[in-house]
Order: structure tokens, then sequence, then C-alpha cells
């Protein structure tokens, strides 16, 4: 028997008539018209966020610790300024007072003998004058041996601040890789927390100084000690490394972290544009009280911050730990290697190094030279620092966005480093306070450092930031730590044999902007 399928019976549509034909091929056609006019009606297409929308995204990631990181940071830095306007003249003050066989016993006594000797050529009998009004004891004191007093007093107030720097950086070169290590394991917040320490114990004995009359060389002695326990690299390796955790996922991150590392350098001249006017109507006492209050407040305020870092991206220690920072596979010595092996990454630890040089040599003797050679009084010396802040504040963000875009990293780097040695050449050059006020505004070097970091984040992966970045702020570190200590001795040597041809201490810039420039062709050659 034999089985056969049948077909199932196709259900049709009724016939149309004519009309409706008409119809639909008209509503057919139409569609089919409209669909080739206007293909935006069924394609659409993503609309990126705009650049500063990116930024305050990324910045208000994870309770906004940016943000908070970058107000702390600037609090820290308004109170730092509110007394490092008066710290040259009380140090100064201090070590004449501290001469045994010292004649003047304050500064101000110094900067009318200063004002009044330094065209001696051309009237030698004022300052002969100037300088036995300040004679009481000692009649027999002249003209140069009281100058000699001045800038021995100036030269050891040098030496001091340089110790202090050494100190702090010298630990930022060996600690910084550590530091970074640590970072990828416990978080960006305890390294943030524990920097706070390095500020507070010096203005705990500034404090001290002020209201107790204890020696300044408490102070001096807590901020060399502050500065290797908790140096400020550690703040910096913080910063650049949440820069790095909140940008991950961005799709041209490297614009979003010179943006938002140039806003955390800003911190520095923000500070210097608020706490230098502030502290020029303050006596010296109530900025330092002012100043370690502010400290006090932000150290708390740093209790509370939150975390970057996820834990899918932390490298945790294993219970050897101090073995596996060291030697381990994702160690030290790993990150060190990697640097090593990089041409990029090395590059920029090697012209990060030449720059800091210069920055670190800056900071340590531009007051005593503004103070020594120039004669600036407090005031003056107000102006010039806010100058100087608005100035760091300019290249941070919009000369470091700018430089980026036009010249990209390697020619904007090698730019920037030939423009900072002409200003340095110029600002030790400078013939009044006008003059070396204005050039103040040509901090270029304010624009390298969110450039590299920028760069540097784009090399390594999420994990390897914190290691990355403190290898690079280690070579910086090594090299501010030698223009400190170098800095200042040659500022030292140069002002007890002055010339009559420059300012007192000039040459000292010199050599500052010699190093410099040498950033200039390894940023050509080895950003590439």
């Amino acid at each position: 028997m034999e089985l056969t399928t049948q077909p199932e019976p196709q259900l049709q549509p009724p016939p149309a008539s004519s009309d409706e034909e008409s119809t639909d091929a008209a509503q057919l056609s139409s569609r089919s018209s409209d669909f080739n006019k206007a293909p935006s009606f069924v394609v659409y297409q993503h609309k990126q966020a705009s650049f500063l929308r990116r930024c305050v995204y990324a910045a208000c990631k994870n309770r906004a610790f940016i943000v908070q990181l970058f107000l702390i940071t600037l609090m820290t830095r308004i109170s730092l300024f509110l007394y490092v306007v008066h710290l040259p003249y009380v140090s100064n003050t201090f070590f004449l007072r501290e001469s045994k066989n010292g004649v003047l016993n304050l500064w101000d006594e110094c900067a009318r003998l200063e004002a009044a000797c330094n065209h001696k050529s051309n009237n030698a009998t004022l300052c002969d004058e100037v300088a036995q009004q300040f004679v009481v004891n000692a009649t027999t004191a002249t003209a140069d041996a009281l100058q000699a007093e001045c800038r021995h007093a100036s030269g050891r107030t040098a030496e001091w601040q340089s110790a202090s720097a050494a100190g702090g950086l010298l630990a930022g070169f060996v600690l910084g890789p550590i530091l970074g290590r640590l970072s990828d394991a416990w978080g960006r917040r305890p390294l943030a927390q524990w920097t706070l320490v390095g500020d507070v114990l010096p203005a705990l004995g500034l404090l001290l100084y002020a209201k107790a009359n204890i020696s300044l060389f408490l102070y001096y002695s807590l901020n060399i000690v502050a500065s290797i326990i908790a140096p400020q690299q550690a703040t910096d390796i913080a910063m650049t490394s949440a820069i790095a955790d909140v940008t991950e996922k961005d799709d041209h991150p490297e614009l979003v972290r010179t943006a938002l590392a140039g806003l955390y350098l800003s911190s520095l001249s923000i500070a210097v544009v608020i706490g230098a006017p502030v502290a020029s109507v303050l006596d010296a006492e109530t900025a330092i009280v002012a100043g370690s209050s502010i400290i006090f407040i932000a150290f708390v305020w740093a209790m509370f911050l939150p975390e970057t870092l996820s834990a899918s991206n932390r490298h945790m220690l294993p219970r050897s730990a101090v073995a596996e920072v060291l030697f381990g596979r994702d160690g030290t010595l790993t990150a060190v290697r990697l640097v090593w092996s990089s041409r990029q990454l090395f590059g920029t630890a090697l012209a990060g190094a030449f720059l800091s040089y210069a920055l670190q040599g800056m900071q340590v003797i531009t007051q005593q030279f503004l103070v020594l050679a120039l004669g600036f009084n407090v005031r003056e010396m107000s102006t010039a620092l806010g100058v100087m802040g608005l100035g760091v504040l300019i290249w941070a963000t919009v000369g470091a966005q700018l430089t980026q875009r036009i010249l990209g990293v390697s020619w904007g780097v090698a730019v920037l480093a030939l423009l900072s040695s002409a200003q340095q050449v110029a600002f030790s050059l400078s013939v009044n306070s006008l003059m070396a006020t204005l050039l103040m505004l040509g901090m270029f070097l304010g624009a390298t450092h969110p450039i590299l970091v920028a760069y540097v984040a784009g090399l390594v992966s999420p994990k390897m930031q914190g290691q990355a970045q403190g290898c690079i702020q280690a070579a910086g570190a090594l090299a501010g730590a030698i223009s400190s200590v170098g800095g200042a001795q040659a500022f030292k040597a140069f002002v007890a044999r002055p010339s009559a041809s420059y300012n007192a201490g000039a040459e000292a810039y010199w050599i500052s902007a010699g190093v410099c420039a040498l950033a200039a062709p390894v940023a050509a050659i080895m950003l590439r």
C-alpha cells in the first residue's frame, strides 16, 4: 500500500483592485524614495561626549577622588605659601643671630646695606655711611665685612633648604618604585594619606618656633625627617596612577590624562596666587599659625578619601612581601627593567631628570637670589611668587594642551626645554624687580610634567601604572636631589665672590639652564 501526501492548501489574499494596487505601489515607491533621501531615519550614529565633559566625568569617578586630592593638595600648598613668603627673612635673621661674631641682628639691616652697596663704585660714601649705622660694639667693621656676614647667612639658609629638599628627593629616588608597587597592591588612598605626614611635621616645628621661641633647627630637622619618611613623590605617584585608573576606558585617554595632570600640577600655581598675596598682609607669626592650621585640616580630610584602584587591577602582595616587592615577577626590579628596556620610557626618565634638575635648582635658590641680588621685600616677594604661580597655571593647563596638540610629545617637550633654558638665563640677568617678576610668567617647565605623565600612562598596562610612574619619579628625584645640594653650594660660592658685571649668584642659573637644555635632544630623539 503506497502512502501519498497531499500538499496543504495555501491561503491566498483576495485579489486587489487596480486602485489598491496603485496605492500600494505608490506607498512602496514613496518609502523607497524616502529611504534613499534620508538614511538618517534608520541609521543612528553615537555622538562622542565633548572633551570637557570627558574630563569632568573622569575627575568625578570614585566619589571624585581626583577632585578631593586636588583640593587637599591645594590646601597644603596654600598653607605652605602662607609662610614660605616670610621664611627667607625669618631664616636669614635666625642665622644672623646665630653668628658668634656677627654685628647685624635683622635681615632688614642687610637689605638696606645691600641696597646702598650694590653700586658701591658710584657712591662709596653712602655705602660706608649705611654700614656705620649698624656698628655698635665693633667699630672696626667695614661695609665689605658686613656684606659678607649677610651673604653668609643667606648661604646657610640656602644650605638648610637644600638639605630638606635633597633628603626628600633622595627618599623619592629610593622609595619611588617601591611606593608605586605598594600603590598597585594597596591602592592610591593609603599613599596619599601617608604623604600628609610629610606636611604636618614641619608645620608643627615652625609653629613651635613662632609661638614657643624654639630654635629654627627643630623645623629644619623635622622637615628633613618628614621629607624622607613621606616624600612628596608619594602624592605624585598616587595622583598620576589614579588619573590612569579613572581614564582607563576613555576612547582617547592621552588628552584627558594630560588635562587632569595639568589640573593637579596647577594646584601649586593656584596656591601661590592665593597664598602669597594673603601672606604679604600678614606678619610672620600670624602667617605661620594660619598655614599650620590649614595643614592640620587637610590631614583630617585625607582620612576620608575614597579609592580608585579596582580589585581586578590590584597586584596583591604575597606573604614574603618585601622580597616580592623588590625581586618578584611584578616587583620593583621588573619595573626598572621595563623602563630600561623601553626606548620611550627610558627617554622619558632621562628627559624628566634633566628637567627636574632645573626645576629643583630654581626652587632652592630663587628666593635667596631675589632677596640678596635684587633686594626684594616681603610685598615684592609675594607679588613675584604670585606671578610665578600664574605662569605655572597657564603653562600646566592651557600651555600643555596646546603644545601637545600642535607639536606632539617629542617636539613639544624639546621646545619647552629650550624655552625654559633661555628664560633662566634672562632671569639671572634681571636688572630690576619688574623684569624679574615679569620673566616668572615664562614657567615653561610647568607644561612638561603633565605631558610626560600622560605619555607614560599610555605606554604601560593599568597594573603597572604605579611602578612605571614611580620609576619615572625616582629618576627626577635623584636629579633634583643633586640639583638641590649642588645648586645651593654653587650659589653660596658665587655670592661670596660677586662680579660687578652681573647679579650675585647668577652663575648658578646658567648651570641649571645648560642641564635643562639637554632634555631637548633626548625628547626629540627618544620620545618619537
